[in-house]
């Protein structure tokens, strides 16, 4: 709650923890009086999802701390709207990120919604998913398959439609066959030429992205959390002097990887 309320974050609550009552095994709160996201209007839900991601966001990037599971139980809409609009609860699961992984998080949504993924590669070895001998020319191909529709936005049944084209799959049944292998012999090359491994906190990192996306979906069925991040990680690198992020800010002013915009300044991509 200080990590919020430090950061400006005025929309959003978190119980009081009364601290005389609690013990190693019992956590005693305040009561909130509201309705949880999962009863609430799709509108209401709309409007809610776009506070609940600025907050995870600083969360995430910012305060360095964040809750791992942001079901709709856990984000309630409260009956007193006067103190916040949305309050978080049970923090029984949450994870520390630290300050050079915020950066390469902040550098990676930058590389990834300008599809660079040569620098996405150097932001995984950073992070500890890819090692610094990797075999670039492998998985730069294959990281371009896998996360350019995920970029887009749409969740699963999008993903998996991108995926069909990407791999030529029609319809028809040779298209198919030849889809699948093709997909196939990109996941053997991945398990068995790439040695990557996942630091363990992104287990609970991936669990709080797919749960906010799945509740943001049920509202925005184009739903994307990599671009609707862009606009606060801008925010992020405007009001910054650190050189760690005025290097990414020069990424997102001149369009990092994207051959179409580079070598100009697109102040339309901090809207």
């Amino acid at each position: 709650a200080r990590g919020l309320a430090e950061a400006g974050v005025t929309d959003v609550a978190v119980p009081r923890v009364y601290e005389a009552l609690t013990t190693r095994r019992v956590l005693v709160s305040e009561w909130i009086d509201g309705r949880k996201l999962s009863e609430c209007s799709t509108e209401e839900v709309r409007e809610l999802v776009a506070i609940g991601q600025e907050c995870f966001l600083v969360q995430l990037l910012q305060t360095g701390f964040f809750h791992s599971d942001p079901h709709p139980g856990n984000l309630m809409r409260p009956h007193d709207q006067s103190r916040a609009r949305l309050v978080l609860i049970d923090f029984g699961l949450v994870a520390r990120v630290q300050r050079k992984d915020q950066d390469l998080f902040v550098s990676s949504i930058i590389h990834l919604a300008n599809k660079d993924y040569a620098a996405l590669i150097d932001d995984f070895v950073g992070l500890g998913i890819l090692p610094p001998d990797c075999n670039r020319a492998k998985v730069l191909p294959l990281m371009d398959k896998a996360l350019s529709p995920y970029v887009k936005g749409g969740g699963a049944k999008k993903y998996e439609q991108e995926l069909k084209t990407l791999y030529g799959m029609d319809g028809s049944v040779e298209s198919t066959v030849g889809g699948f292998q093709a997909m196939t012999s990109d996941m053997l090359t991945v398990l068995n030429d790439i040695p990557f491994s996942i630091p363990p906190y992104f287990a609970l990192l991936a669990r709080a992205v797919v749960t906010l996306e799945g509740l943001a979906l049920q509202a925005d069925p184009d739903y994307g959390l990599v671009l609707e991040a862009y606009p606060f990680v801008a925010r992020k690198l405007l009001s910054s002097d650190r050189p760690e992020l005025q290097k990414a800010l020069q990424e997102v002013l001149y369009g990092g990887g994207d051959p179409a915009l580079k070598g100009g300044v697109t102040p339309t991509r901090l809207a």
